[in-house]
């Protein structure tokens, strides 16, 4: 099993949506902890990972070794990419 983590910017995020959302994000983050890599697709040009739920995507970090799975950004599909 690995821990997931979120960073103070994915946290922020959560904030500013309504506690439905936020409930379907953090269950989609919890269930992936038992197998992370068959529910995520490799970023192109980068070390992160991708999820996704609904409308928004995850960008992950997946640290083997550690048992870690950091939540590096959320955000709104159309949205995510571009930064």
């Amino acid at each position: 099993m690995y821990n997931v983590e979120l960073s103070a910017t994915s946290q922020k995020f959560l904030k500013k949506l309504p506690r439905k959302q936020t409930e379907i994000i953090l269950n989609k983050l919890q269930s992936i902890k038992s197998d992370p890599f068959h529910y995520v697709m490799r970023l192109k040009g980068t070390q992160l990972w991708k999820l996704r739920i609904g409308v928004y995507r995850a960008e992950l970090d997946v640290l083997i070794k550690g048992k870690t799975i950091f939540v590096v950004r959320i955000g709104h599909r159309r949205n995510i990419y571009k930064q």
